[in-house]
């Protein structure tokens, strides 16, 4: 009984593990933006939507609530960050550009980033969920409260991923 209970504790913090690691992910982008603005705004002033677009997610990120309210804006923000690339398409000229193609690499390396430890953790969630519901771990999980965990998606994958309409945006 003290193995299982043991085995199920130490899934358990892998879960609060990788999601602090996703966390760290999340403020790393977060705390670049200002940065990827600066450099849209030298090359893309006519799109001042997108700015305030991403002024008004920050701002929602840092206000959030809860776990669910930030899961949600990270993902707004994600769509907006990947629906980026669309709009450098429309534009010839700052296609070829240095600081635009380092901060399409950017924007890109952090989802890659985030999507790796979005997949950790919901594998730490998995390794948890399967601790706690196999025979006999169950009737011990019961007996101190372990309950299931729920997997998170903050970055789809890219056959599911929906740009935005950044005409609306715009």
């Amino acid at each position: 009984m003290i193995f299982t209970y043991n085995k199920i504790v130490k899934n358990k913090n892998q879960i609060d593990f990788a999601l602090k690691n996703i966390d760290v992910q999340l403020k790393k982008r977060f705390e670049a933006l200002p940065n990827l603005v600066a450099v849209l705004k030298k090359y893309m002033s006519h799109e001042k939507g997108i700015f305030e677009k991403i002024a008004e997610l920050r701002a929602a990120i840092e206000n959030s609530k809860n776990r669910n309210e930030k899961l949600e804006a990270e993902q707004a923000l994600s769509n907006l960050l990947g629906g980026i690339n669309l709009t450098v398409e429309n534009y010839p000229e700052l296609k070829t550009n240095e600081s635009v193609i380092h901060l399409q690499r950017s924007i890109n390396e952090y989802a890659e980033q985030i999507s790796a430890s979005q997949r950790a953790y919901n594998g730490a969630v998995l390794s948890y969920n399967d601790s706690i519901t196999v025979f006999p771990n169950n009737i011990v999980a019961k007996l101190f409260g372990f309950s299931k965990e729920e997997y998170i998606s903050i970055i789809a994958n890219e056959e599911e991923r929906r740009n935005p309409d950044l005409n609306a945006i715009l």
